[in-house]
């Protein structure tokens, strides 16, 4: 604790030095394919801004010059590598199994790609490496993160069409482009064996906009990931679906101009479960649900993101005598007065089911981002996280960290 307190500091030289701006350069991959800064599509790296929303949405093609695009078969792929490097320092408190963390290392590595596989057939892919951790390394597993085709404007802008394995939308602030290091505890809450919606999935989504800014996305995931080999699924059909609508009010799309609101729902089943009180795998499937609101707001440089979702859970996923209800949410305002800089605060919130050991789980985050180039960013970052237990007498387990880091692509 006593190091974290000293090193806390540091963050205010990270955000300090920043009085000196930096050059901009281009930032793989897309804006290498068509020659200009990575700002275009990105307010602050790697979130994106309106034009980068637009960008996305329209398969990968920039708005109004479809007709002028190639595809990778027409000239080469976008690619692009991004990793991190730097000073991490995590200490835990009351959390068994957990090490200590005090140490330089390099982060995780991402390979991107992605482009047009025919004039109306965009796709985008993320594969990230196994990499064994040892000192200095942060070890990740293999995965083929994100692979997806989209189909956009199939006669009508209200009607586009994604397939693969993607981000979907009932995520309503993309975990992969946030700004801070540390998650979105309600992203990542769930049941013993569940799908977090921080996961991305595999399914398909049908998503359009229309007039008055009304946006909208309905999809079908395969769910929650195998269970162990020795579980046999009988039934391993489709079977999450979800609903997102939106509404972006002003000019722009609600990410870095005008102010957009939504709602989602979700409702899914399991592909396995564990059965609490007799601590053994069950197969048989069991439904679960989430219902959320979201809003961003901007005004002038300031962002103001917040959501909220309240889940239910089958009885059987806590070994509770009924179902398991919870909810949570963050509330997060970035500032970004120029595109050079960046900072950020979020407080993250969640009250768990009555039947789970923990009574509530709460974050704060605390950071800025230095960009000495497009593809670049010096961040640095204090996050501290705390979850309390029902059982009198039982003390906090609290997990402080700092990490100052380059974060960068090429």
């Amino acid at each position: 604790m006593k190091r974290a307190i000293l090193l806390a500091p540091f963050l205010a030289v990270v955000v300090l030095i920043s009085a000196w701006p930096g050059e901009a350069w281009a930032i793989p991959a897309f804006a290498r394919k068509y020659g200009v800064n990575c700002t275009m599509c990105h307010s602050a790296f790697p979130r994106l801004n309106d034009f980068g929303t637009r960008y996305r949405d329209n398969g990968y093609r920039l708005p109004g010059r479809e007709s002028d695009e190639r595809t990778v078969l027409q000239g080469p792929a976008p690619v692009a590598l991004r990793t991190s490097a730097g000073y991490d320092y995590e200490s835990f408190k009351n959390t068994p199994g957990a090490e200590d963390v005090n140490q330089f290392r390099l982060g995780g590595l991402d390979l991107l790609s992605g482009g047009l596989l025919g004039h109306d057939i965009g796709y985008f892919l993320i594969y990230t490496p196994q990499i064994t951790a040892s000192r200095g390394v942060a070890g990740q597993e293999g995965s083929l993160e994100m692979a997806s085709v989209v189909f956009p404007r199939l006669k009508t802008a209200w009607l586009n069409v994604r397939a693969g394995r993607f981000e979907p939308a009932f995520v309503a602030f993309s975990v992969k482009r946030h700004l801070s290091f540390s998650p979105y505890e309600i992203y990542d809450y769930t049941f013993p064996g569940g799908s977090a919606f921080s996961e991305t999935q595999t399914g398909i989504e049908v998503f359009g906009q229309g007039a008055r800014g009304i946006h909208y996305a309905v999809g079908i995931l395969d769910g929650a990931d195998s269970g162990p080999d020795e579980v046999n699924l009988s039934d391993d059909s489709p079977a999450d679906i979800y609903v997102r609508a939106s509404m972006v009010f002003g000019a722009g799309e609600g990410q870095t101009a005008g102010h957009r609101v939504g709602v989602v729902g979700y409702q899914g089943k399991s592909r396995y479960w564990v059965d609490a009180p007799a601590n053994t795998i069950r197969s048989e499937r069991k439904s679960y649900s989430r219902y959320g609101v979201d809003g961003s707001l901007n005004f002038a440089q300031v962002n103001v993101a917040l959501q909220y979702l309240w889940g239910t859970d089958d009885r059987g996923f806590w070994g509770g005598t009924s179902d398991a209800d919870f909810s949570g949410g963050f509330a997060e305002v970035s500032y970004q007065p120029f595109t050079w800089l960046v900072g950020f605060a979020r407080y993250d919130l969640v009250s768990t089911p009555d039947a789970a050991e923990e009574e509530r789980i709460s974050r704060y985050s605390l950071g800025g981002r230095y960009y000495l180039t497009d593809q670049i960013a010096l961040h640095g970052e204090y996050s501290h996280r705390a979850v309390s237990f029902r059982a009198a007498g039982e003390d906090d387990a609290t997990d402080r960290s700092f990490t100052a880091r380059l974060d960068f692509a090429f």
